[in-house]
């Protein structure tokens, strides 16, 4: 990815745009195995680190990552077998399984493969990590709802 960005005629720069995105998801994706871990399972362990306790139920996990309840609960169940996370009923509603992190769970975070890309966004200036930040957000809006 040598090319600036500068030299590209305005007409291919949403082409050019859209092959940095790919190319920076894929090397996420890509460091992403690791510590034993898969990129959905570092998704759960993020997700669960996050959410507010009311979400923190294998459904909701399915609805934010837009994936099937089938998917979710065999990412969830590897993550209780290696003990990052643990199951328990809810206290008001029996039916509702809530996951929590454990310390173990906690401590790898300290590791994510996503703590790259923080670093390199924090090399920006703030100015910069606002745009990046609404532009990213925005895309994700107009992808997902012509996705669904």
């Amino acid at each position: 990815m040598n090319e600036d960005l500068t030299s590209v005629p305005s007409f291919h720069l949403p082409k050019a745009v859209a092959e940095l995105f790919e190319h920076l998801s894929r090397a996420i994706y890509s460091m992403s195995f690791s510590e034993g871990l898969n990129p959905a399972q570092w998704n759960a362990l993020r997700y669960l680190n996050r959410a507010n306790p009311s979400s923190r139920t294998m459904s909701a996990f399915a609805r934010f990552h837009v994936t099937t309840r089938s998917t979710a609960s065999q990412t969830l169940a590897a993550l209780v077998r290696k003990k990052l996370i643990k199951k328990a009923r809810d206290p008001d509603d029996g039916r509702v399984i809530r996951l929590e992190l454990t310390p173990k769970g906690q401590r790898l975070l300290d590791r994510d493969p996503v703590n790259h890309l923080v670093a390199a966004l924090e090399t920006l200036p703030p100015d910069r990590q606002r745009i990046a930040a609404e532009t990213v957000e925005a895309l994700i809006k107009i992808i997902f709802a012509r996705k669904i």
